[in-house]
């Protein structure tokens, strides 16, 4: 069962976290290793969204590197074919964090469409025209109204959200990110993606509340997204959030890494001193003697407080449907870990 546990990523273990902040400091500090088993270590920076970053300082072959930029214009010609058909039905959308770690790319492509009948609009050509595969949903991808295929051709899981949420718990407003959304040339094409601000955010909150673990790619990249922002822009749009107990404990576990990586970085710091400042102390301080296994996932004590200190910020605000919905948290999680431990033959699919 131990086995089974630690190859699932549930146990972090000295050898997993040693192999993890190698491959942290190489990426970080910009310097070749030469792991013995370099296949194990291609595929860990694979993993965390940092396979063409990683690929000189491992001396990666050359067709590992051609797949990889194989992916990103395939997830380029996905993104090309849908914008335009979407375009030309009126339906209106916006990126989400598909293209704000490159040049590595994940296994999908995110489109938020936060107009209800624009959604069902999308799903219902998707379904007819292009004949998709509609993938099997969580129960909370299910609860938040997500939709995902693959479309005929292409290898990238094509996902349509109608906001920004695990549970349904508000966040941020949709109809507002796609008001501020903005182009940005990307591989020679013109791409619709969200504003600066908009993208630190939903870093936060998918690592936060949805995925519940940081990538190495999350380390790397968050710096970066924050240099258009101020950091009176960014604590201020936390707040109107209500998830300052997340953002802390997101910029603290960056700057653990960094620190095991001999890195200082002021930004994070500067961050990280006036978060605390502005939202309290930081209450989830306890939790952070876990070892820093990449991705990191977030242990479950810590993921329930983040639900729970939002549920009561939402509560204080008297956003009481929020609120409930973040309050639900303790039992869905207690019943995800029992049945990703039986193979989620239990309920017959994920909960969370």
């Amino acid at each position: 069962m131990l086995g089974f546990l630690e190859d699932a990523g549930i146990v972090k273990t000295p050898r997993r976290e040693a192999e993890s902040l190698l491959l942290a400091r190489a990426v970080i500090q910009n310097q070749p290793i030469r792991p013995k088993n370099k296949e194990k270590f291609l595929k860990l920076a694979q993993k965390n969204k940092v396979l063409l970053r990683a690929a000189g300082l491992l001396d990666a072959p050359a067709k590992v590197v051609d797949e990889a930029k194989i992916d990103v214009s395939e997830a380029m010609q996905l993104y090309d074919l849908m914008s335009k058909e979407f375009k030309a039905e009126g339906i209106s959308f916006v990126v989400i964090k598909s293209f704000d770690s490159l040049p590595d790319m994940g296994h999908d492509l995110d489109f938020l469409l936060p107009h209800r009948k624009e959604f069902e609009k999308a799903q219902a050509l998707l379904l007819t025209k292009y004949k998709v595969r509609p993938q099997p949903l969580t129960h909370c991808d299910k609860l938040v109204g997500k939709f995902s295929c693959f479309l005929p051709g292409f290898k990238h899981d094509f996902e349509l959200y109608p906001t920004i949420s695990q549970l349904g718990e508000e966040h941020v407003e949709p109809d507002e990110i796609l008001r501020d959304k903005k182009v940005e040339t990307i591989e020679g094409r013109r791409v619709w993606v969200t504003s600066d601000l908009d993208r630190v955010l939903i870093r936060v909150i998918h690592a936060m509340f949805r995925h519940n673990f940081l990538k190495l790619s999350d380390i790397v990249d968050f710096e970066t997204l924050t240099r258009n922002c101020t950091p009176g822009e960014i604590l201020d749009a936390v707040d109107r959030a209500d998830i300052g107990d997340a953002f802390v404990f997101f910029v603290e576990t960056i700057n653990r890494f960094l620190r095991a990586c001999h890195v200082e970085n002021p930004a994070i710091i500067q961050l990280k001193e006036l978060g605390q400042r502005r939202f309290g102390r930081d209450r989830l301080s306890v939790l952070r003697k876990d070892r820093l296994v990449l991705p990191y996932r977030i242990p479950t004590a810590a993921l329930v407080l983040v639900f729970l200190l939002k549920g009561g910020r939402d509560a204080s605000r008297g956003k009481w449907r929020s609120s409930l919905r973040c309050l639900v948290t303790p039992p869905l999680l207690f019943l995800d870990f029992v049945n990703n431990v039986f193979g989620n033959k239990l309920l017959g699919r994920r909960i969370w």
